[in-house]
C-alpha cells in the first residue's frame, strides 16, 4: 500500500475501531485510543525524508471531473507533523476517569485528525471543500457533548459562524469550475486552476468569497465573535485542537488557495488585510490582559498570535512568510502546552477565575514551573520557538516600513504584560491556606509535557531543519508575487 494511502485511511479505520469498542473500561479505552493517534506520527516519521512529491490520484466521480487527488509538498508536510503531534498531545490531556462515552469522544477525534489529513494533502478543490466542512462536525459534538456549562450555545455560536463564513465557499467553487469548462479542460484540479482563477468571470468576488471563509475559522479580525466561548466551553482537549489546529486550517486555505488561485487581488488588498492583521494583535492583546479568566485570557492570546501570523502572511516578502509558516507551527506547539496546563490547573483549582487562588509556587511548584515555562515561549524569549518566527516576520515587516515594525514590535511588550500578569496572580502572590485538590503534578504530567518542552527549545535553538522543510513553501509564495510584480 502506497504511504500516503495508509497515512490517509490509518485515522480514519482507528476512527471506526474506537466506535465499535463501547465496552472497554475508560483507562484502556484512552491507551488505545492515543496509541492509534499516534500511528500518523509513526508512519511520516518513517522515511520522512521520502515525502515530498507523494501522491495518489485517480477519478473518483468522473461525470462531474472530481478526482480523489492529494499529494504532499513543503506546506502540506509541515501542518501534516502538526496535526500528528497535537491530535496525541489532545487526547493525553483528556481525564478518562470524568469522560462519559469515551470511545464516542475518542472515535470523534480520530475522525478529525483523518479529515485534517485528507484536508492538508487535498490538491482537487472540490475535495479540499468536502473536507473543510466536514471537519466542523467532529468539533461541534465535541464541544456540545463534552463542554462546559454554556456548551450548547457555544457550539451552535461556533457551527453558525463556521457555515456563515464558508457559506458562498461552495458556491465560488462551482464557480471556478464552471469557468474552467469555457477553457475546453473542465476541473477542480489545483494544478490547472491557477490558469483558470486568473480570467474567471467576477474573480474578485470569488477570492473575497475564499478569504471570508478563511478568516473566519482562523479568525482574522474582527471574525473573531466565535473564539472566546468556543475556547472556554470546550473541554481540554476540544480546546486544544481548536486552538492548535482549526486555526491552522485557515492559514494554509489562504496559503493554498488564496496565494495560489487569486495572488494578484491579494496582493492589491494587502494592505487592508495587514491592517486588520495588526488590528487583531492589538485587540486580542488588550483583550487578553483585561481577562479575570484565565482561559479566556488564553483565548484571546491565542487570537492575537494567530492574527501575527496572517500579518506575516500578508507582508508578501520572503523572510515575513518563511516566519509566518513557522510561527504557524510554533503557535500550535505553544497554545496546545498553554491549554494543556491550563486544563491541569483548572482541574486542581475547580475554576479558571484567576481569583480563585494565589501563591500556588508553594503547593504546586513543579505545575509552576512548567507554566512560566510555556509562558514564556508564548511571549517569544529568546532561546524558545516564538522567538524565531516573530523575529523573522518583524525583519520582514521592517524592509517594507519600519512604523508598522515599531507597532507591532509593541505587542510583544503587551504579550509579557498579560501572560506574566496571569502567573503572578495564580501563583506567586501571597499563599492562601492549602486545599486537598491542590495536589502537584507528577512523572504521568510531566511525560506528556516534555515532548512540546523538547520541540519548543529545539525549534528556538536549532530551527534550521524546521526552515530548510518550510523554504520550498516560502519560496513558491515570493516567486508568485514576483511574478505578478512583473506583469
Amino acid at each position: 500500500m502506497q504511504k500516503l494511502t495508509l497515512l490517509f485511511l490509518t485515522p480514519f479505520v482507528t476512527s471506526l475501531a474506537a466506535f465499535a469498542i463501547p465496552f472497554a473500561s475508560k483507562k484502556i479505552m484512552k491507551i488505545v485510543a492515543v496509541i492509534m493517534s499516534l500511528l500518523p506520527l509513526v508512519i511520516l516519521l518513517y522515511n520522512h525524508s521520502t515525502w515530498l512529491g507523494s501522491g495518489i490520484q485517480y477519478p473518483w466521480l468522473p461525470p462531474l471531473s472530481i478526482e480523489f487527488y492529494l499529494t504532499v509538498d513543503a506546506l502540506s508536510l509541515v501542518f501534516l507533523y502538526l496535526t500528528a503531534l497535537i491530535v496525541p498531545i489532545s487526547l493525553l490531556a483528556v481525564s478518562g476517569r470524568h469522560l462519559n462515552f469515551p470511545n464516542t469522544f475518542y472515535g470523534f477525534v480520530l475522525l478529525l485528525q483523518g479529515l485534517l489529513i485528507g484536508f492538508f494533502t487535498a490538491r482537487d478543490l472540490a475535495l479540499f471543500t468536502i473536507f473543510w466542512e466536514a471537519m466542523l462536525l467532529p468539533l461541534y459534538f465535541i464541544i456540545s457533548l463534552w463542554g462546559g456549562p454554556q456548551r450548547r450555545i457555544s457550539s451552535i455560536k461556533f457551527l453558525i459562524y463556521m457555515l456563515a463564513g464558508s457559506a458562498l465557499m461552495v458556491a465560488a467553487v462551482l464557480s471556478l469550475y464552471v469557468a474552467s469548462t469555457l477553457t475546453g479542460e473542465a476541473s477542480f484540479n489545483l494544478d490547472v486552476l491557477p490558469t483558470v482563477s486568473s480570467t474567471a468571470p467576477h474573480a474578485a468576488w470569488l477570492c473575497a468569497v475564499f478569504l471570508l471563509a478563511f478568516a473566519v475559522k482562523t479568525p482574522l479580525f474582527p471574525f473573531h465573535a466565535w473564539l472566546p466561548d468556543a475556547y472556554c466551553e470546550a473541554p481540554t482537549a476540544g480546546t486544544i485542537l481548536l486552538s492548535a489546529i482549526l486555526s491552522k486550517a485557515g492559514i494554509y486555505g489562504i496559503l493554498r488557495i488564496g496565494m495560489e488561485l487569486f495572488p494578484s487581488y491579494i496582493m492589491e488588498w494587502s494592505s487592508v488585510l495587514l491592517g486588520l492583521s495588526i488590528a487583531g494583535v492589538l485587540y486580542g492583546g488588550l483583550a487578553a490582559w483585561m481577562q479575570k479568566d484565565f482561559k479566556r485570557l488564553i483565548a484571546y492570546s491565542s487570537f492575537s498570535h494567530v492574527n501575527f501570523v496572517l500579518a506575516g502572511l500578508f507582508i508578501l516578502n520572503l523572510t515575513a512568510e518563511t516566519g509566518a509558516i513557522l510561527q504557524a507551527f510554533n503557535h500550535g506547539v505553544t497554545i496546545a502546552a498553554l491549554f494543556l496546563v491550563a486544563g491541569w490547573l483548572e482541574e486542581r483549582l475547580g475554576s479558571t477565575e484567576m481569583s480563585s487562588a494565589g501563591g500556588l509556587a508553594k503547593f504546586l511548584p513543579q505545575l509552576c514551573w512548567l507554566t512560566l515555562f510555556f509562558v514564556l515561549s508564548s511571549v517569544a524569549l529568546p532561546g524558545t520557538n516564538n522567538f524565531i518566527g516573530e523575529l523573522l516576520i518583524l525583519l520582514g515587516l521592517f524592509a517594507q516600513s519600519p512604523w508598522l515594525t515599531a507597532i507591532l514590535g509593541l505587542t510583544v511588550i503587551l504579550s509579557v504584560i498579560y501572560m506574566l500578569r496571569w502567573v503572578q496572580k495564580v501563583y506567586f502572590q501571597a499563599p492562601g491556606f492549602f486545599q486537598e485538590s491542590w495536589i502537584d503534578i507528577k512523572g504521568k504530567e510531566m511525560a506528556i509535557a516534555l515532548p512540546l518542552v523538547a520541540l519548543i527549545l529545539w525549534v528556538g535553538i536549532y530551527p534550521q531543519p524546521l526552515l530548510k522543510l518550510i523554504e520550498p513553501a516560502a519560496n513558491k509564495v515570493s516567486t508568485v508575487k514576483a511574478r505578478e510584480d512583473l506583469q
